[in-house]
């Protein structure tokens, strides 16, 4: 979801929710269910093509969607980027990971990262990187033994003579 808040008249403003039907976000059913919930419609409701790409667009009057509506959906897209950002430093951490000599399999791997994400998403500390992108920083070793305890419990599945591709 891309979020467009633009000047309309008379000191108005319109805000824009825009969901890529080619490639939907991972926050885009999330925010979509947010709105029905709230039975919040749009004024207008389009299809159109941005940057070469299919997109659905939702307008909404500025004081109508504004305040807390538009709030809670800009939490609800954060989330989904820390999920995202969570996602692939735990699997950055994962791919060098062994077990007595042995590789975890992509699909260990997957099914590892999916279980320690709701784990490391409630504990880990989020900084701002030079680019002013989001940045996970989480203890390695922290990642390696909460994956270690999990493969564990789960019999030390998934671990193989390949090694694991991000």
């Amino acid at each position: 979801m891309f979020v467009n808040v633009e000047p309309a008249e008379f000191f108005m403003y319109r805000v824009k929710l825009i969901f890529d039907l080619e490639s939907p976000d991972s926050e885009d059913a999330e925010a979509k269910e947010y709105l029905l919930q709230h039975e919040l419609e749009p004024r207008y409701l389009f299809d159109d093509e941005l940057e070469g790409r299919k997109v659905q667009v939702m307008q909404f009057g500025g004081c109508y969607l504004g305040g807390k509506h538009l709030d809670q959906l800009a939490q609800i897209q954060r989330s989904a980027v820390e999920v995202e950002v969570l996602t692939e430093e735990i699997e950055r951490h994962l791919n060098a990971f062994e077990i007595e000599g042995k590789s975890l399999t992509s699909q260990a791997v997957e099914s590892t990262v999916q279980a320690l994400v709701p784990q490391f998403h409630s504990e880990s500390a989020f900084q701002t990187g030079e680019n002013s992108e989001l940045v996970a920083v989480l203890d390695g070793e922290a990642v390696i033994e909460a994956a270690r305890r999990l493969i564990h419990d789960n019999g030390a599945q998934g671990i193989g003579p390949g090694a694991a591709s991000s």
